[in-house]
């Protein structure tokens, strides 16, 4: 019997989005209750053999499978490529055939007893993938030593992996009591009952309400940290068979060169919150496998180039997790360290295309792994109702995330005279989770320490309380980013909605947010609302004079984020505006 079919709204429109001259892609999904979601699509590009589906599983979190194919065309025809895919289908025995016409219509169907039966399907909103939906995130170090070969790392690397799926692991679960572990051929757990599945345990965990009823979106993420364990009891008979294996290999072969370097497993699972403990360890099991082949694919590739062959030149693998607004599933990527991301665009560029998203901004470099933002709060207007839509009102808004910056944060004062700062900062946050860098967020004192150093401003600048403005915004930005910026002068707040269609412009393109300044205040805009048939300007403003805590239902409902009318703006006062501009980049 072929499962229920459930399609995430992201797979969704980024099918409706797609302009390829490909004709097949593959689907990647996962199986709950007797539904198969599909969370996640590729273009099967063949003629560039290192970027295979195969490959590609690698890198999304255990529990999310090959489960069919995408077909770009108006009839169903399957060629024996195609036929190769289907049959490494094994989440199901029913594979998936999308076939999609020019005109966008989605069709789907099962391969049952070799016979396609076109079915219909379900689409999973964004808001309810996050909330039946959490992950795991195994973290665990595990000492490499080996030859410094292609051989050796291979061996040592299979045998870990054969160590760990053979039941000679535990896993215990962060903040718990509860351990998993193999016995035999069945699993263990202890700290709770075998009966509990994976979302008691977190709501459990939790002090606030469960999490099936908070509001839960891409930037709060469940996500369980989870330790591995190794056990330390041995079989006498197979360590005295290897302390024999090692000591024939000293005498009978040359001396190699040797690799010791500790090896981070950083990996991931997507799972439902229905999950049993008692299924998450073999789901563990295969996360953690699946790191290692990422490691090991790493190294491999360092040993193969010219001059590292004695593995003296080795760089530790780096893990990053990212979770793209457009994809909506991680992607793990692992890349030697320190190996600078503008030597890698190469990499990032075939898998923009391989996974079908735009190839003008970044999404894979360091700066866009996700990050817990250090207890401040992201994309505070995403928790703001929807504006109003209709054939008069456009409405463009910043694109990306930042975090809010505020007065009195990380136990500063900067009340009455820092809020030109703090947007500034949230400019810069913006930055840096978009990936365009990897610069910290530049303190007050590194602001005024900049300004200093370019000339600008006095030595006595340093360590005061001193104002600074949009043209001061504009100069931090260029001299530590490299981001060159827009001014627009406004002699009145009257004067500001002329200024309509250039902000529309700017958040359409650049899609940054924008500091304003005048009289006292600064304040950053994130958005506007242009109703053309009343000639109304709504600004969607992030305010830095808050001083409470990062509480996202009193910063919203207090309207320190919010949408404001014109009157907003004092009517006599100058403005000053700086636009951050962005450049294509990948």
């Amino acid at each position: 019997m072929s499962p229920r079919l459930k399609i995430s709204k992201y797979v969704i429109e980024r099918l409706s989005q797609i302009d390829t001259e490909e004709s097949t892609g593959c689907l990647y999904g996962l199986m709950y209750d007797g539904i198969l979601l599909v969370v996640g699509l590729s273009l099967e590009l063949f003629e560039k053999e290192k970027n295979t589906y195969n490959q590609l599983l690698l890198n999304l979190p255990a529990e999310i499978e090959l489960c069919g194919v995408i077909k770009f065309s108006d009839c169903l025809t399957i060629e024996n490529k195609t036929k190769e895919i289907l049959q490494d289908v094994d989440i199901t025995d029913n594979p998936l055939v999308i076939i999609i016409s020019q005109e966008k219509d989605i069709k789907a169907h099962f391969l049952v007893h070799d016979k396609f039966e076109e079915t219909s399907y379900e689409v999973m909103e964004k808001d309810e993938l996050w909330k039946q939906f959490l992950h795991v995130r195994l973290n665990t170090i595990l000492p490499l030593t080996c030859e410094a070969t292609i051989a050796g790392v291979k061996n040592i690397l299979q045998n870990k992996r054969k160590k760990i799926a053979s039941g000679q692991v535990s896993f215990h679960i962060d903040g718990t009591a509860v351990y998993l572990f193999g016995i035999a051929s069945d699993v263990g757990v202890t700290g709770t009952s075998t009966e509990a599945n994976i979302g008691e345990l977190i709501d459990s965990m939790s002090a606030e309400q469960p999490s099936k009823k908070k509001k839960v979106n891409i930037h709060s993420l469940d996500i369980v940290p989870v330790n591995l364990v190794m056990k330390t009891t041995k079989d006498i008979l197979s360590d005295k068979l290897v302390k024999t294996a090692v000591k024939m290999m000293t005498t009978q072969r040359k001396p190699a060169f040797c690799i010791s370097m500790p090896l981070k497993v950083d990996t991931l699972a997507m799972i439902h919150r229905n999950t049993k403990l008692s299924e998450l360890y073999t789901v563990l099991v295969e996360a953690a496998c699946r790191s290692l082949r990422l490691l090991e694919s790493v190294l491999l590739e360092q040993l193969g180039q010219e001059g590292i062959g004695d593995g003296a030149g080795l760089r530790l693998p780096e893990t990053f997790h990212y979770l793209p607004e457009q994809l909506g599933h991680f992607l793990t990527r692992v890349v030697p360290k320190a190996i600078p991301d503008e030597s890698m665009e190469r990499e990032r560029i075939q898998l923009h295309e391989q996974l079908a998203l735009p190839t003008d901004k970044p999404m894979f470099r360091r700066g866009n792994a996700y990050t817990t933002y250090g207890g401040r709060l992201v994309n505070p207007h995403e928790a703001l109702p929807l504006p109003s839509s209709g054939p008069n009102v456009t409405v463009a808004l910043v694109r990306g995330r930042y975090t809010y910056h505020h007065y009195m944060q990380d136990n500063f004062n900067d009340d009455g005279w820092g809020c030109a700062y703090r947007s500034m900062q949230t400019i810069f946050s913006w930055f840096r989770y978009q990936g365009y860098n990897t610069t910290n967020i530049p303190t007050h004192r590194e602001i005024q320490e900049c300004l200093v150093n370019i000339g600008d401003k006095p030595t006595t600048f340093i360590g005061s309380r001193q104002w600074i403005g949009s043209t001061e915004v504009m100069f931090c930005l260029e001299t530590l980013l490299g981001v060159q910026s827009r001014i627009i002068f406004a002699n009145t707040g009257a004067e500001l909605q002329s200024y309509t269609p250039e902000l529309i412009h700017h958040f359409q393109k650049h899609g940054s947010p924008i500091m304003i300044g005048g009289g006292v205040l600064a304040h950053t805009i994130i958005g506007v609302e242009y109703n053309s048939e009343k000639n109304e300007t709504r600004y969607l403003i992030l305010d830095p004079h808050y001083t409470g805590a990062d509480d996202i239902t009193t910063v919203v409902g207090k309207g320190w984020c919010g949408w404001k009318t014109s009157d907003f703006w004092n009517k006599t006062a100058h403005y000053n505006l700086c636009l951050p501009q962005t450049r294509p980049c990948i």
